[in-house]
């Protein structure tokens, strides 16, 4: 065995290098994608600056079904449900995507009201929305917020589970400082996993006056965890929903499908 010095720092050097591999292999980034840089031999490896690892891939013969992304001069986009690229990760399998659907709801004290409905957002069956990645959250006082999520059982039978969580303050002095979402003012919470398409929803839980007056509108959403942080003077703006006109990170597990690893 060879134990000279030269042999002693190729090891270190080796060593170096793997712990380095497996930082990039775990860590988002716009040049790792959770893996060594991979395509199908002439594909384009990235869009802008994100990078499309196959089995994801832009333009014919570039991708396994149904990881086709859309790439144009405003980004890439999943084709199957056409919301933004934001990062793919191999290792983890998983793909950061902007979720463009922010409920809102706004009762006004002089009785007018609007809303933007139900938010659907419907997945692929090789995307589900991933329940350890992502929180529920609903803005609001006195206001419900709602999640509606689609599934299929074992035996792929469809089946609806439903979450909510309640946000509560009487005045605008009860309203939360902190950035967490404790249910004064924002709450937010958990939902099962599986989901290949849901819909929120928000409104008021009473019909108050006095609380329309300082807090007229209620939002909910579904974020990547950690990334949203509360500010009480969300509550009184009836333009929050404007501030993310581009929409919110979430993040998706995926999977290429019950087949062999070739």
């Amino acid at each position: 065995m060879d134990c000279s010095p030269i042999t002693g720092q190729k090891l270190l050097i080796l060593l170096a290098a793997t712990l380095i591999l497996q930082h990039s292999t775990t860590a988002y980034g716009a040049e790792s994608s959770g893996s060594i840089r991979m395509m199908q031999p002439g594909c384009l490896d990235k869009c802008g600056n994100i990078s499309i690892p196959y089995p994801f891939g832009t333009g014919k013969g570039c991708f396994q079904e149904p990881f086709n992304v859309t790439c144009n001069e405003t980004g890439a986009y999943l084709s199957s449900t056409e919301v933004r690229v934001l990062d793919i990760n191999l290792t983890l399998g998983e793909v950061r995507v902007q979720n463009p659907h922010i409920a809102w709801n706004c009762d006004y004290p002089n009785g007018t009201n609007s809303s933007n409905g139900l938010n659907i957002l419907s997945l692929d069956p090789f995307h589900k929305l991933s329940d350890k990645k992502n929180k529920f959250i609903a803005i609001g006082c006195a206001t419900l917020g709602l999640i509606a999520g689609s599934s299929k059982g074992k035996n792929q039978v469809d089946f609806l589970t439903v979450n909510s969580c309640y946000s509560n303050c009487t005045d605008a002095s009860s309203v939360d400082d902190s950035t967490e979402c404790i249910g004064l003012g924002c709450c937010k919470t958990s939902f099962p996993g599986n989901i290949s398409s849901f819909s929120t929803t928000t409104g008021p839980f009473l019909d108050s006056p006095a609380i329309q007056s300082f807090s007229p509108c209620s939002y909910s959403f579904v974020v990547e965890e950690g990334w949203f942080k509360f500010n009480r003077s969300y509550i009184n703006s009836i333009n929050f929903a404007s501030k993310y006109t581009d929409g919110v990170p979430l993040v998706l597990d995926w999977v290429v499908g019950n087949e062999s690893c070739s």
